[in-house]
């Protein structure tokens, strides 16, 4: 009887060794000890994963035998035993077999069917050489062509301060389809100045607009031009006797009421404390249609985030890249670094793949990125939003794609879309209303450069070509500079 008993405790003292839970966390090198951001870790048998970020390190929740399985291009699959440990690292070894020059080819058929649209097929095929290596710099990156920047060519467009061809725009028939479809109107705005005593401009100013039952309509906060131009009409048509426009800061309330004739309205605050900091997220389709370009954008992202204004006290950058549901991934992810030289060795390792209808997986990715460790003191936050395609049309993701941009909204963060080839209409307009809502801008591919495949003509009156470094510069420059 006392055999049994001890069996059956040793039994159950067994099984809740093998069902705790604990944190495991490490550091994946490669076969040199540099770090390997982007390695993907999952518990065998299941979903649930981590990948590293920029400096190899990862944390995953796991039991007692669990396995975790270590991918990562180029590199043996590599399994470890959870057991009483609670760090595990190592050094992955490359695969012999993939050292040699590969060739991935991404052929994705894009259709576009959203909103009762006329059927179109766009044909965009890739071809990215791969090579597996451990250390990448700028001239040596995954794909073994690395073009020189300043390449590419692009257009802006600045709805906010074309106002009169934005609401000329908004006539157009695909115009007005997106709005209702994504429940985006932008037609009425205000515009708020905040400055101090001294008139200078008052930045990252938290502004609110209320209605006439003080339920909030939208909230903001100010550039750095002390600006922040908010809507009384973002997601509703509404026509109301007054408004009221109201700034907080350091505690304190300022409000005033404002008429519906009123389209600006400015605040002097007795004093402002001035936000320091750059931050600067990058997310990216990264689906086999963009493969005609995604080698260059990476050159010129790299070429950007180099060049960034040196007179910032502080900069930071993050990556997100982003695919479809049954890709490889849907979304990969590195938060915010100081570091640029990995995060321009993180940007060189991706490459083009997956994909396959036309509509990608941009509401996650906008999640992911609005989740990410954003400095609520950064005198400019912004996230340039690189793609090709528009989110996949549901209900659900119309109110996902609402409240990211409610988040970039009182966060500050500015969305700058920048649309690459086999773009059409409807992700033209889309972009411009994400861009509008945050106080952005929008930026598009031209085929001035010779490549890619062909760029959409947007729906405007004029615009300038640049060089795409440069423009991207310039609006940097424009949104973290008093008066440049």
């Amino acid at each position: 009887m006392k055999n049994t008993l001890l069996l059956i405790v040793t039994g159950l003292v067994c099984i809740q060794l093998q069902a705790q839970s604990k944190q495991i966390s490490g550091i994946i090198s490669d076969e040199n000890g540099l770090p390997l951001p982007g390695v993907n870790v999952v518990i065998k048998t299941t979903t649930t994963g981590a990948q590293t970020n920029f400096d190899g390190e990862y944390s995953i929740q796991a039991n007692v035998g669990d396995v975790l399985v270590f991918t990562y291009i180029g590199y043996l699959t590599a399994e470890r035993t959870v057991e009483t440990q609670n760090t595990i690292s190592f050094s992955m070894q490359p695969d012999k077999e993939t050292l040699e020059e590969v060739v991935v080819t991404g052929l994705s058929l894009k259709r576009s069917r959203l909103y009762g649209a006329k059927s179109g097929v766009h044909d965009a095929s890739s071809k990215i050489a791969i090579r597996g290596s451990s250390s990448v710099s700028e001239t040596s990156s995954t794909s073994s062509y690395t073009p020189q920047s300043g390449q590419l060519t692009a257009g802006e467009i600045n709805d906010l301060e074309k106002w009169e061809q934005w609401k000329k725009t908004l006539k157009d028939k695909k115009a007005k389809e997106i709005q209702k479809a994504w429940g985006f109107y932008l037609e009425n705005k205000i515009l708020v100045k905040v400055k101090n005593q001294m008139g200078q401009p008052a930045n990252n100013v938290n502004v609110t607009l209320l209605d006439v039952e003080n339920n909030k309509i939208m909230q903001a906060r100010t550039d750095i031009k002390g600006e922040a131009t908010i809507f009384k009409d973002l997601h509703n048509i509404c026509h109301q006797d007054y408004y009221t426009v109201q700034i907080r800061q350091n505690g304190k309330v300022l409000g005033k009421k404002l008429t519906n004739t009123h389209h600006t309205v400015e605040f002097v605050l007795n004093e402002a404390v001035q936000p320091s900091g750059l931050d600067v997220m990058l997310t990216i389709d990264a689906t086999g249609s963009m493969g005609d370009e995604l080698s260059y954008l990476k050159s010129e992202l790299k070429n950007i985030i180099s060049r960034v204004n040196t007179s910032i006290e502080q900069k930071r950058v993050a990556l997100t890249f982003y695919r479809d549901h049954g890709d490889e991934y849907v979304v990969k992810d590195f938060d915010f670094n100081t570091d640029i030289n990995k995060v321009k060795e993180t940007l060189s390792l991706q490459y083009a793949s997956g994909g396959g209808d036309f509509e990608e997986a941009v509401e996650l990715a906008l999640k992911v990125s609005m989740q990410k460790s954003w400095n609520s003191q950064a005198q400019a936050k912004l996230l340039f939003l690189l793609l090709d395609a528009p989110p996949h049309y549901t209900q659900e993701n119309v109110e996902t794609i609402k409240a990211q941009i409610k988040i970039a909204q009182e966060k500050g963060i500015k969305i700058i879309p920048i649309v690459a080839s086999g773009a059409n209409k409807d992700l033209e307009f889309l972009m411009r209303f994400f861009s509008v809502s945050t106080n952005g801008t929008y930026v598009f591919l031209t085929d001035d450069s010779g490549i890619g495949n062909p760029h959409l003509k947007p729906s405007t009156d004029t615009f300038k070509v640049e060089k795409l470094n440069d423009l991207i510069v310039r609006l940097i420059e424009k949104y973290t500079v008093v008066n440049s």
